[in-house]
């Protein structure tokens, strides 16, 4: 068995790409809800991204953003959409149900460790768990994450929604309630004696 010797300089070109590819970190899209949801109210639901530039050049720029939502329609109803300050928003021109922006020149890399991106609005209907997505059709070249130089990252994130019946006493609010019906208890233990 004649073996020859495998040449260097493909292997270390190969273990260089691979190095290379773990710097490409994909950006992270999340749903956080602004306060509780509760029937009859609205509620605001945060669009972030987190690490938004990670392993990415120096010189890439965001340009724009888009997503076809999905909501439980029972529980909410959309109110509406608004992308943060400097974006354009690009929803009119993107059809129903798909939500976007955009701005020009594109937001540049100064290494955010995390980028708002706008806020959902919702009245909420009926009291139980809303699931709302951001999803990023294949083929859609107005969805997902749009950079300058790199490749589009698809956006996909969401969210359980409880939304409660009633609304929800805050905790200090019990607690001065239990402390005045202690006292008003301990006023007529005196009173009595």
């Amino acid at each position: 068995m004649n073996l020859k010797p495998l040449p260097l300089k493909p292997w270390l070109a190969a273990a260089a790409l691979a190095l290379s590819s773990l710097a490409a970190q994909a950006a992270t899209v999340s749903l956080q809800t602004a306060g509780p949801a509760q029937v009859g109210g609205g509620v605001d639901l945060l669009i972030s991204v987190i690490d938004p530039f990670g392993g990415r050049p120096l010189d890439e720029e965001l340009l724009s953003f888009g997503f076809r939502l999905s909501y439980d329609t029972t529980r909410l109803s959309l109110a509406g959409f608004t992308p943060v300050a400097g974006w354009d928003d690009d929803s009119p021109w993107l059809g129903a149900g798909q939500f976007g922006a955009s701005r020009f020149p594109g937001l540049g890399n100064a290494g955010q460790a995390s980028l708002l991106l706008g806020t959902l609005h919702f009245d909420a209907l009926q009291g139980g768990l809303a699931q709302i997505s951001l999803i990023s059709d294949a083929g859609n070249l107005n969805h997902g994450l749009s950079y300058l130089w790199s490749n589009v990252q698809p956006i996909n994130a969401s969210l359980a929604l409880p939304v409660s019946a009633v609304p929800e006493p805050t905790s200090a609010l019990l607690a001065a309630l239990g402390l005045g019906g202690l006292a008003m208890v301990g006023r007529r233990r005196q009173a009595g004696r």
